[in-house]
This record gives structure tokens, sequence and C-alpha cells, in this order.
């Protein structure tokens, strides 16, 4: 490779890595978003804007809170894991949102209102080929709670709540290398 291939190679490999956090950013930013008098939550994660704050109980529960801190309409995107039984409540009392493509809307939200969106929540096991290897994936919801074959020694996605965690003991880790040095090797001190 010559210096001049070198060094685009080189610009667009630090452009690449640099986009990340760009993207994370902009996700981050639109998950809860305010405009023209509406708050839009695009996803349900626990987030406080200075229009709005969200929480919700993903994975363990089909539920998501939206407590308005000004007078607003609240918007809240609709997946299609959420089922079709959905109940908005706004302070505790059922009401009738409208649905606007696939967004459910809620007009007239008061400055300390509180709306919640409720519905029931499944989990769907799919096979799912990554890099030639099958897996079993847990869905519940957005959130992956299980993957099997969970790996050697770092055991992820165990996030259903109803389900004791398993964490490996050192006994269960046989450095392979570099690859896999994970964090029980580390606290042991392991090459």
């Amino acid at each position: 490779m010559n210096s001049m291939s070198l060094s685009k190679f080189r610009s667009i490999a630090g452009c690449c890595v640099g986009m990340a956090p760009v993207a994370l950013e902009i996700v981050w930013n639109r998950a809860v978003e305010f405009q023209d008098g509406m708050v839009i939550v695009n996803m349900p994660v626990d987030k406080e804007t200075e229009e709005a704050a969200v929480t919700m109980s993903y994975p363990d529960q089909g539920y998501m809170s939206i407590t308005a801190k000004q007078p607003c309409d609240v918007a809240v995107r609709v997946y299609d894991w959420m089922g079709t039984d959905l109940t908005v409540r706004i302070n505790g009392a059922v009401c009738v949102a409208a649905r606007e493509g696939n967004l459910l809307v809620i007009r007239s939200v008061r400055a300390g209102d509180t709306v919640e969106l409720t519905h029931l929540l499944e989990t769907l096991t799919v096979k799912e080929i990554v890099r030639g290897e099958e897996y079993k994936v847990s869905w519940r919801g957005c959130d992956v709670v299980d993957i099997s074959p969970r790996g050697e020694h770092l055991r992820l996605y165990q996030r259903d709540l109803r389900i004791p965690k398993v964490y490996p003991t050192p006994e269960d880790v046989h450095f392979t290398g570099a690859a896999n040095y994970g964090p029980t090797q580390q606290a042991q001190g392991s090459k």
C-alpha cells in the first residue's frame, strides 16, 4: 500500500470510528423528542427532558409512563411486539388515544399529568444466524433477555428478572487466547 492510499485508508477508518458516537447521540436525542407542542416517545427508554419524564418497565412488564412537565400532546410510537391490546391511562383513568399511523396520540395533557401505556409482553424465541453460527435468541419486547449458546465465560443477555442469573466461577473459565481474556482472568492475574 503506497503512502497516498494508506493516508486515505486512515482518513476513512478514522471517520467511520468517529461516526459511532455520533450515531448513538442521534438515537439518544430522538428517543424522546419535543416537536410542535408534542412529546414524542420514539423508543421505550428511561429519559427525562425539559418537557417530560419517561420511565418504562421493559423487559419485565409492558409498561411505560410519561409525566408532562408542561401542557402538551403526548405521542407514543407503537411497535408490533406491543400487540393490539393497548391500554392508555391519564392519572390512573382509562382514556382513548387517537391512532395516527404508528403513533398513539393523547391530546391536551396538562403539566403534572401522567400518561401510562400498558400492554401484554411475551417472550419470543427465534433462531438467528450470526457469522455462520446458529443461536436461539429470546426477545421480550425490544430487549434480548437470553441467548444460547451463551459462550464460555461471559454469559450475556441475562435480563429476564424472573430467572436467577448465572455467574461463572473461576473453575468455569478456561483461557484459550486473547480474544476471550475476560474479567475473570483479569481478576486472577492469569495470562
